[in-house]
């Protein structure tokens, strides 16, 4: 592995793991950096050991000249090292001879300079030692000292034996040379573990070091540091990737000029607060690299040193588009939930009024039937009677809507094919919507069924074919789709009211006029409408809400002004589908009996009527106003009872509470609610108020002649 120049070496102006203790090219740098150390070292040395002869030369001076000339030698020296460390080959080796080198040259000098006569001079040697620990490692400490002082021990050996001679003697010599051996062995030592201690400690920063990187590197957010300009000096990957900038081109930047125009006075403002040591939140929007601007959370604080001045700020920026748009989805939520409370504290105030407007009507609607049926079709007074009659019915189809949207009409549900409904309903649709508006038929030949009740779906058609013809009064195009739709968890956290997983979809969509905001928001709200007075009652919209969250589904309506209407309506998918049964009532004379019922009624016009219709009929008619009432009617009464007819809604005691107990007390009689209430569900059959004679006749017959509820 050759050298690299000092101008190739990596600049990291972020924390990157390329700086990792085994990377090639680092290890080479830190190479590099220790032979320049060394050989700076070394050149010092012997210049100052020249200049040092020339002010204070050693005697004789040809002495000096031979130390001058060794010195000489060793800065000679540094250029053969340089070169050969330039292979990159045995570079440890190279090391520990360059270091015994200089320990035979210092040992030769010593010579010049006395041999034990130089004792005290043995300091030099420390020179090599220290940088042999600080450079390399404590064991090349070790190795200096050993090498250093058999030097010394060589030489003093060698005069002695007289191999060497001793250019002069030194008083005292021999103590000297031992204690200064003593104490350089010891400063060998020292320095050896303080040089092992400097390198555990670089290993344990290095792996701290490298540690950090990895966590700042693993953070999603992203990590800064600025000076106290506002430009960056450290960041981490994410800024990067963001920005789809390169780390040179974020070098110096001023963070400021990333983020977009408007968002940077703001942005200013907070970094000067954070100077004077007051940590700042601030949102503003970081340009991505596609030129988009991302919304971004900034947090920041103060770096101080260790005198306490401010010298920049760091902080973490956080990408909030996930929050925002979770936010967004929650106030869209919390916008329909109380749309949702408005529209079901009105259809409850709705369901209530039909509810007592029912028992009116079937006064009215049953008095009339009756009376009716004493007159002849040419008398004066039948036409009144019919008029009469023919009005209460429809009072009692705007009753009927006004509980289909509190979700309290009932509803006789039945697997139903969307298409053949959608089908049946078209010819008389295009009538409907008239000559002037193009009707469009889209549907999914694989449809999947859906339990629901055909008659109120056909409403649902019809009341949105309504609601698209009043919509294009210059004509225009009415398109009707079904396709299935599979509804996931995010859709359903949109929009709480759907069902998630497999739905039908009933999807009507006009050209016309459309609907603004505030319009949009009220589009489903009961007795809201933007027609002229007298044009229409704003029951159309409402009552399909009803109806579809009758049948457990969600409705939901797109529009702009200008571009037409989108109404969707979710319904969840049959999964076993079961045969319909088929109604075999037919029409003929009204059916009687000679059995007895208990006839339940709080209401004293309808308890009446009830009672005169089933009088006639033949029937034996006991009557209560109320639940108690009834129980001890029941109990004095001997004879067996067939039929409890009863209400639902009831002060007190409730109908479902005195028919089970009803059930408890006479287990073979037959049990028939009579409401124009069907929520909650009723766990029986019901005779859907207003009550005419016809359908009252015909209902009791049927329930009489089935087996009993306990059996």
């Amino acid at each position: 592995m050759g050298m690299v120049t000092e101008a190739s070496r990596p600049v990291y102006a972020r924390p990157s793991l390329e700086r990792a203790r085994d990377d090639p090219a680092e290890k080479q740098f830190r190479r590099r950096l220790r032979l320049y150390q060394e050989l700076t070292v070394r050149g010092g040395v012997a210049l100052v050991i020249v200049a040092f002869q020339l002010v204070f030369p050693v005697e004789p001076p040809v002495t000096a000249r031979c130390i001058s000339l060794l010195a000489l030698l060793g800065l000679f020296l540094n250029g053969p090292y340089f070169l050969a460390a330039r292979s990159g080959r045995a570079f440890r080796a190279q090391a520990y001879v360059r270091m015994l080198v200089d320990v035979l040259l210092i040992s030769v000098g010593l010579y010049f300079a006395g041999g034990l006569a130089a004792a005290h001079c043995l300091g030099i040697y420390l020179i090599v030692m220290i940088y042999a620990g600080i450079t390399f490692s404590s064991r090349a400490c070790l190795a200096a000292t050993a090498a250093a002082t058999g030097g010394y021990v060589a030489i003093v050996s060698l005069q002695h034996a007289g191999v060497l001679s001793a250019p002069f003697e030194l008083p005292n010599a021999t103590m000297i040379a031992a204690f200064n051996l003593i104490v350089l062995n010891i400063a060998g030592a020292l320095t050896a573990i303080l040089s092992r201690a400097l390198r555990q400690s670089r290993r344990r920063l290095r792996a701290t070091y490298q540690e950090l990187e990895r966590f700042v590197e693993a953070i999603p957010d992203v990590i800064y540091v600025v000076d106290r300009t506002g430009r960056l000096t450290l960041w981490n990957q994410k800024l990067e990737s963001v920005t789809g900038r390169a780390r040179e081109a974020l070098k110096g930047e001023l963070l400021t000029d990333l983020l977009a125009e408007e968002d940077r006075e703001p942005f200013r403002a907070a970094l000067g607060a954070a100077l004077e040591a007051r940590p700042f939140e601030v949102e503003s929007r970081l340009r991505g690299a596609d030129g988009v601007l991302i919304a971004y959370q900034w947090t920041g604080a103060a770096l101080t040193d260790e005198h306490g001045r401010v010298r920049g700020l760091t902080g973490v920026g956080r990408d909030v588009t996930e929050r925002h748009r979770a936010e967004d989805i929650l106030r869209q939520r919390e916008s329909e939930m109380r749309q949702l409370q408005k529209i079901e504290a009105i259809g409850r105030l709705a369901g209530g009024v039909a509810h007592d407007f029912n028992n009116v009507l079937t006064v009215v609607i049953g008095r009339c039937q009756l009376m009716l049926s004493r007159y002849q079709p040419d008398d004066p007074a039948y036409q009144d009677l019919d008029q009469i009659e023919s009005t209460a019915q429809r009072a009692a189809g705007l009753t009927r809507q006004l509980l289909a949207f509190s979700r309290n009409q009932a509803s006789a549900r039945q697997p139903l094919d969307l298409n053949a409904t959608v089908t049946s309903v078209s010819d008389m649709l295009a009538r409907l919507i008239g000559e002037h508006i193009e009707l469009a038929v889209t549907l999914d030949p694989k449809l999947d069924l859906v339990m629901a009740d055909p008659s109120q779906i056909e409403q649902v058609i019809v009341n949105f074919a309504v609601n698209a013809r009043d919509a294009m009064p210059n004509g225009g195009r009415l398109t009707i789709a079904t396709r299935n739709v599979m509804l996931n968890a995010a859709f359903v956290a949109a929009h709480p009211v759907a069902t998630v997983g497999p739905n039908v979809l009933l999807e009507v969509r006009d050209t016309g006029v459309g609907m603004d905001e505030a319009t949009l928001q009220r589009a489903f709200e009961p007795f809201f409408t933007t027609k002229a007075a007298g044009k229409g009652c704003g029951l159309g919209l409402s009552t399909v809400y009803g109806i579809v969250k009758q049948h457990e589904g969600y409705a939901a309506v797109e529009s702009q002004p200008g571009c037409g209407a989108t109404f969707r309506v979710y319904l969840p998918r049959l999964e076993a589908p079961v045969v319909a049964p088929r109604d075999q009532s037919e029409r003929g004379p009204l059916p009687g009996g000679v059995e007895t019922i208990l006839l339940v009624e709080d209401e004293e016009a309808v308890r009446g009527l009830v009672r005169e219709i089933l009088s006639r009929l033949g029937y034996r008619v006991l009557v209560a106003s109320d639940g108690i009432e009834a129980l001890a009617l029941s109990q004095r009464f001997a004879e067996p009872i067939h039929l409890l007819l009863t209400d639902v809604i009831m002060p007190g005691m409730d109908g479902r509470e005195l028919a089970e107990r009803m059930m408890v007390a006479r287990p073979d009689t037959r049990i028939l609610f009579m409401s124009g209430y069907a929520e909650p569900p009723i766990p029986a059959v019901l005779l859907e108020k207003p009550v005419t004679p016809d359908a009252l006749a015909r209902k009791v017959a049927e329930v009489l002649h089935q087996p009993a509820l306990a059996g």
